[in-house]
């Protein structure tokens, strides 16, 4: 195996594992608020978990900007790992067969 192959899921799984946890933390915060803050803002963010949370830390800046920017940095993350491995991913699996091609004819051969 390619040492490049498990920096590369190492790091899209990090990136992924953190940015989940910034979304689920800013989720948490805004979820009781919302609810005091009305029925209406209840339903956005508990209908809507992401968009109505943030929509609900965005229209409440002054209360509610950690919140907002845990979530906006956590979609970001998020959004940043699924575009490497979409990117990056099918280059890695190219390479990973080919390597596997190679081992497999080395023994075939008797080396």
């Amino acid at each position: 195996m390619d040492i490049y192959f498990t920096l590369f899921v190492t790091v899209v799984a990090l990136t992924v594992a953190v940015g989940a946890m910034l979304l689920l933390v800013g989720y948490i915060d805004t979820v009781p608020a919302s609810i005091a803050f009305g029925w209406r803002w209840a339903v956005l963010t508990l209908c809507l978990p992401l968009a109505g949370s943030l929509i609900f830390s965005l229209k409440h800046w002054t209360e509610f900007a950690k919140s907002a920017r845990q979530l906006m940095i956590g979609l970001l993350l998020v959004a940043v790992a699924s575009g490497a491995l979409y990117a990056f991913g099918p280059y890695f699996a190219v390479r990973a067969v080919h390597q596997a091609q190679m081992e497999q004819q080395k023994q075939d051969r008797g080396e």
